[in-house]
Parts: structure tokens; sequence; C-alpha cells
């Protein structure tokens, strides 16, 4: 009874260790502390969890990074297994062994941070760099975009490649005084609200009417969130229907041909 006992206790402890939430700030913990001792301070102004006001609520910034080749929005992936995705695809698929799921362009995800830092600091786009990293030991089995770091090491040369300056030291500085300015206190209170925003807005996306689809539109998109879809079997009348990928978050469905 002891030996269960124990082994259900440590079963637990690691089960919450291992939460998506818990991983993800464990890789941007490893981020941070990167950023923080490779990039020169002099050159590089390094912010991490950065709480944003954005009309209709907020948006969470895993790091920023200020600097005279331009501003550096970066997205953190803590995760295992082989990634399979493009730029233009909105979800990418993670497979791992017994398991297989999808998730966000992380790029497209991301962007929405840029345009959210641009708004913010009223600055022209071209400035703005938009990267993602990988920090676990997640694999990409499909052509990615360069501007997608597959561990930490990469995530610094994609850094120290932009050597173009963009920005004076004057810009670096008003721009460092308004985020700050700008950012909401990163307390548990705030976290919590900004998770209770995401999910609104995604119950409200799920309520929008399915829009029937123009003449010669692909037939394979969901009509609620644009997202591929796969061939299903109405498990009831055995009649075929495309049904989204994203199911159960999604529910969008189309009849077949």
């Amino acid at each position: 009874m002891l030996k269960f006992l124990l082994k259900y206790a440590f079963w637990t402890v690691e089960s919450s260790y291992n939460t998506p939430e818990r991983k993800g700030a464990r890789g941007e913990r490893r981020v941070h502390n990167a950023l923080t001792s490779v990039l020169d301070e002099r050159d590089y102004r390094v912010f991490t969890d950065l709480i944003l006001p954005v009309a209709g609520g907020t948006t969470q910034i895993d790091h920023l990074v200020l600097s005279r080749f331009g501003i550096f929005v970066i997205e953190t992936k803590n995760l295992s297994g082989w990634i399979f995705g493009g730029a233009n695809q909105a979800k990418w698929i993670q497979v791992q062994k017994r398991s297989k799921r999808s998730f966000q362009n992380p790029i497209r995800q991301n962007y929405s941070h840029v345009k959210a830092v641009q708004k913010i600091l009223e600055i022209d786009e071209k400035a703005l760099h938009n990267f993602v990293v990988f920090t676990g030991t997640a694999e990409p089995k499909t052509a990615m975009p360069k501007s997608v770091a597959w561990g930490l090491r990469d995530l610094g040369k994609l850094i120290a490649l932009q050597r173009e300056h963009l920005l004076t030291d004057v810009q670096i500085n008003a721009y460092a005084k308004k985020l700050s300015n700008q950012a909401l206190e990163n307390t548990k209170a705030v976290r919590k609200g900004h998770v209770q925003n995401l999910e609104n807005r995604a119950e409200a996306k799920k309520r929008l009417p399915v829009k029937k689809p123009a003449a010669g539109a692909d037939q394979t998109t969901c009509p609620r969130c644009d997202t591929k879809m796969v061939k299903r079997t109405n498990r009831k009348t055995g009649d075929a229907f495309w049904g989204c990928t994203d199911f159960p978050k999604c529910k969008g469905t189309r009849k077949a041909a």
C-alpha cells in the first residue's frame, strides 16, 4: 500500500510538473536566460513575458528584444516529437509516439503580437522581426521558414544575422520607456484575466455563423476557422463529410461531394 501511495504521489507531482503551462514557462525561462547571457546589454534590451493592452483585451509576448538592428518579437514553443507545418498553413501538427495534435501556426500567432507592438510604438513594420523558437526536443519534418529557430543556438544565429541599422539609440530609449509604461503588471490576476479573454474570444469565434463558400472556393477549408479539413464518415448514416482538423475545439463541417 505504501509503495502504491508513493508511486501515485510521484505520478501526481510529475503530471503537474509537465502541464503545458509549466513546460511553456520552463521554455521561456531558458530563452530569457540565453538572451540575457549572450546578447550584449549595450546593444540589446530584453523584455520577457510582456502583457500589453490591445483592442478588446490583452496580448502576451514571450520575449521582445530592442536593438539598433530592429525589434525582435519572439514566440517560444517547448515541444517534443515531430513537427509538420508551413508558413501559410493555419495549423501545424505535432506527432509523438502515441499522439497527434494540431496547434496554431506559431508564426501567425506571433504576427498578432508583432502588430500589437507596431501599433503601440507607431513604428514601421520593416523594423520588426517575427521569430519563433522551439526549445524542446522537437524536430521539423517539413521545410520550415527561416524565421523559425530550432534551439537556443539557432535563435542566436538568427538574431546575429540582422546587422542593418534600423533604429537609433534615441528611438530605442523611447520605445523601451513606452513598453515599460504600457505593460501591465504581471500578476496572477492579470494573467488569469488574459487567459479568460482568450477563452472568450475562442468561444465567440465558435458562435460565428457558418459562411457559405463562394463559387470556386476551396471546399476542404473549414468554414469557421479556415483550417484544412479531413474527410470523415458519419457513424450513424455512413455518409461522408468534411470535418475540421481542430475538432473538438472547432466543429466546422462541410458536406462531401
